[in-house]
C-alpha cells in the first residue's frame, strides 16, 4: 500500500465504514449505518444497522498497532469460527506491505466450510476497496 505504516493501519482499522463494501458484504447488506472496531484484546467489531441494531463480525484476539490486528471472523453463526491476521510490514517512508492470513479452516463442520468458502471469495474484492481507500 503506498501509506506509512501508521495510516494503513490506522485505516483498516478506525476507518472501516468509509471504505469497506457494506453494501454487497455485510451480514445485513444494504442496512449497514457504520461499522466499528474497538481498539483493544476482546473488543469487538461489529456493523451497525440503520435501526441501530448491532451485528457481531468479530472479536480482537491480537492487538499491537501499528503492526498487527487479529480477530475472530464471526459472520457466520456457528460454535466454531475462522480466525483473521493482519500483518502491516513497514517497507518505507510511505510503503507498507499488508499481509493478511485467514486460517482456522480445518475446524469448521462440512456445513460451516461451505458457508465460509463462499463468503472467501470476497476477500480480494474487499482488500481492493481498502486499498483504493489509502489511494485517494
Amino acid at each position: 500500500m503506498e501509506a506509512d505504516q501508521s495510516r494503513t493501519f490506522g485505516t483498516f482499522t478506525r476507518k472501516l465504514a468509509t471504505w469497506w463494501p457494506v453494501d454487497s458484504f455485510a451480514i445485513e447488506p444494504g442496512k449497514v449505518r457504520d461499522v466499528c472496531l474497538e481498539e483493544w484484546v476482546g473488543g469487538r467489531i461489529y456493523e451497525v444497522l440503520d435501526d441501530g441494531e448491532e451485528r457481531d463480525w468479530g472479536h480482537i484476539l491480537r492487538w499491537d498497532p501499528p503492526r498487527l490486528v487479529a480477530f475472530t471472523w464471526e459472520v457466520i453463526q456457528g460454535p466454531v469460527f475462522t480466525e483473521i491476521e493482519l500483518l502491516f510490514k513497514e517497507l518505507g517512508p510511505a510503503l507498507t506491505r499488508v499481509e493478511m492470513t485467514h486460517k482456522g479452516w480445518e475446524n469448521l463442520t462440512p456445513l460451516l466450510m461451505d458457508s465460509y468458502l463462499a463468503h472467501q471469495t470476497g476477500w480480494p474484492f474487499i482488500l481492493g476497496c481498502f486499498q483504493a481507500e489509502l489511494s485517494a
